[in-house]
């Protein structure tokens, strides 16, 4: 079981959790999305036993030497509910039911939380999901539900729409090699921020530099947009958690609203979708570039 300071690849993630613990600003429902290796059913044991903890106050969560943490590292602890399935792919009615609903409103054995971790949740068959939806949107005050999945979206929307979403990423943020990459990623920094440098007759001929001579970076230049928003996103939910503003280049970015960068996310996905599908890079690029600059 780790600490949250143990998370050197998901350090926005694991501070975003920390200080929402600290603070007991919590949510009740959560999906944990990402590709399997990630740190997702980490993320969520760490939760788990920073919710669970019995350490000294003040003393940060958790402590890893309270009886309760004890509990968590021999995967013992009754109010820390990981759901299994008997059919290896899928997650059906009745597992949801046995092992969530049917014990949600039992009370704590040790007090404070209890936390139900569905692994594979995207193996839920629709009926699963439809029974496990009143409790989402009507848990006692004590509960705390993890839904772990390698994409959001493989869920139904009226899921998603009732749980926080974080993202879990396997490989590192992309790093520009070279002096080309290197202008355009600078370009693209410029943009993310607001620069008034990049005006929308240099954003053409920047798309056209790209559709040209760039294409084979367009994935990486991609990932490394929405690896920024989605940082911009957490940095900001934590700075509201504590009342502080963002520090350095994504600090600038979280100062956008949020409806604004899940534009960005929006059109990032829209722009690998036609890369996909064949569409003319240029023309891909063209929108890509100035949604980026509405948002």
């Amino acid at each position: 079981m780790k600490t949250f300071d143990e998370y050197k690849d998901e350090r926005l993630l694991a501070e975003y959790m920390e200080k929402a613990v600290a603070v007991d600003r919590i949510g009740q429902s959560y999906i944990f999305e990402g590709a399997k290796g990630t740190d997702r059913q980490d993320m969520a044991l760490s939760l788990a036993a920073a919710l669970l903890c019995k350490g000294k106050e003040g003393q940060s969560r958790p402590c890893k030497t309270c009886h309760s943490c004890s509990l968590m590292e021999s995967r013992n602890h009754p109010d820390c509910i990981t759901v299994t399935h008997e059919k290896p792919s899928t997650v059906s009615v009745k597992d949801i039911r046995e092992q969530v609903i049917d014990d949600i409103d039992i009370r704590p054995y040790y007090g404070g939380r209890k936390i139900y971790i569905i692994p594979d949740a995207e193996m839920m068959s629709p009926g699963a999901q439809n029974a496990l939806l009143k409790t989402i949107e009507e848990p006692p005050d004590y509960a705390v539900v993890i839904l772990i999945v390698t994409d959001a979206a493989l869920l139904l929307e009226t899921i998603r729409s009732r749980c926080m979403i974080l993202s879990f990423r396997k490989e590192p943020v992309f790093v520009p090699e070279g002096e080309e990459q290197e202008e355009i990623f600078r370009r693209m920094d410029n943009i993310l921020k607001g620069s008034k440098e990049e005006d929308a007759a240099s954003l053409m001929s920047y798309a056209r530099m790209l559709a040209t001579d760039g294409k084979d970076i367009l994935p990486d230049l991609f990932s490394y947009i929405e690896s920024a928003c989605r940082d911009a996103l957490l940095t900001k939910c934590t700075a509201e958690l504590t009342g502080g503003t963002g520090a350095g280049y994504i600090g600038k970015m979280s100062g956008m609203t949020y409806e604004g960068l899940e534009n960005i996310l929006q059109a990032v996905d829209r722009a690998r979708h036609d890369i996909l599908n064949n569409v003319a890079a240029e023309a891909v690029l063209d929108v890509l570039l100035l949604k980026m600059r509405e948002a």
